[in-house]
């Protein structure tokens, strides 16, 4: 009996956990996208999908890159009636300083509403020493900070960049990876899924996104 008792439990105790689990990757609709020179938008087609309301739109990568199509993009994701906000691509080998005024230069330019965001990703990046990353990375979000009145939205492209949790846990965070995702502090927006190449993203209240 205890046995069959213990079996019990732990099935009992798997199905909540699976149970959690699902829940916390759950997304009802997708009411965002995000885009960058790698994607061609079909913005009729958002303009008819009444549940889009905000677009973020990729201006910079490290100290010198900018997105050839940011400004094309930010123009017509406002002619289509959308929040529009820049993010910039965090690169662990350029010094914040210098990451910094490259996206400012090119956010004086382009209108916007939303929180700016920091995109950070393990492509051309290495997160091996932690502390240095962690350091680079809180001296941006310092920065972004005291520019715009309100920390950034921190962008998280995998589980990996978790390495950064004790620099962005009280920035608003946006994850790619939507599993568990409610387990993580602060989440602000889902990235869930890949619609006509678009990335499609959830927020729960686009009022905590816009920038006052």
């Amino acid at each position: 009996m205890k046995r069959i008792l213990l079996r019990i439990s732990f099935l009992l105790l798997l199905l909540i956990g699976m149970l959690f689990y699902a829940l916390s990757s759950y997304v009802p609709e997708y009411n965002g996208i995000d885009v960058s020179h790698h994607n061609r938008v079909n913005w009729e087609k958002i303009k008819k999908n009444e549940a889009i309301k905000f677009c973020y739109i990729k201006a910079t990568e490290g100290k010198s890159f900018r997105d050839p199509m940011c400004h094309k993009h930010a123009q017509r994701a406002r002619e289509t009636g959308l929040h529009v906000g820049l993010y910039h691509y965090f690169r662990t080998d350029v010094t914040p300083e210098a990451q910094f005024e490259n996206f400012k230069d090119v956010y004086s330019k382009v209108p916007s509403d939303l929180i700016p965001v920091i995109d950070v990703e393990q492509d051309g990046n290495s997160f091996g020493d932690t502390d240095f990353v962690n350091g680079r990375l809180k001296e941006l979000i310092g920065l972004f900070e005291k520019e715009f009145g309100c920390k950034p939205i921190v962008y998280l492209g995998s589980w990996c960049c978790l390495k950064v949790i004790p620099t962005i846990y009280d920035c608003p965070i946006w994850l790619r990876f939507v599993k568990g995702g409610n387990f993580v502090p602060n989440t602000t927006i889902k990235q869930a899924a890949i619609v006509d190449n678009l990335d499609m993203n959830y927020c729960k209240d686009i009022g905590k996104i816009i920038l006052r």
